[in-house]
């Protein structure tokens, strides 16, 4: 099986930007915590930060629950690396979203969960036949895109 990442241009809307904006506090917070904590499973993450980043960071349940799968992998990546510095910080505007759950393609837009509709300005309609599956969404310059991963078979 090969992954590939499909890019889908998006348009920049101002309630997207703002939720990026405090996934980005909230996975920064995640991150701090679980390592003072010492947090090393999604259980016990889940327990101490679930319900935190729901009421201080006004992110959605499911939202929420990619947000602290998202700062316990950057946790572990930094605990195994032997060469470690600083604790890690997220600067960029970028969220990971689950398909279905997370972010579903409708008509021409792109829904994410928590009301937010972004027109989809540009699309590779390729791979459309394989199944979606995680994605980011990034938000740089001015522009934001939507990075599907798609699991093809090798020919």
């Amino acid at each position: 099986m090969l992954t590939l990442s499909i890019a889908l241009r998006v348009s920049p809307e101002p309630g997207a930007v703002e939720l990026l904006e405090r996934y980005r506090l909230a996975l920064n917070y995640a991150i701090n915590r679980i390592l003072s904590l010492n947090l090393k499973t999604i259980r016990d993450t889940h327990r101490e930060l679930y319900r935190e980043l729901g009421e201080w960071f006004g992110l959605p349940s499911r939202v929420a629950v990619d947000c602290y799968r998202d700062a316990l992998a950057s946790a572990k990546a930094w605990r195994n690396n032997p060469h470690r510095g600083r604790r890690p910080r997220v600067k960029g505007l970028a969220m990971l979203l689950h398909y279905g759950s997370g972010y579903r393609i409708e008509d021409g837009y792109v829904e994410i969960i928590g009301e937010i509709r972004m027109k989809i300005i540009g699309w590779d309609r390729r791979y459309d036949e394989y199944e979606n599956r995680e994605a980011r969404l990034v938000y740089r310059d001015g522009q934001m895109v939507l990075w599907i991963f798609k699991r093809i078979p090798r020919l």
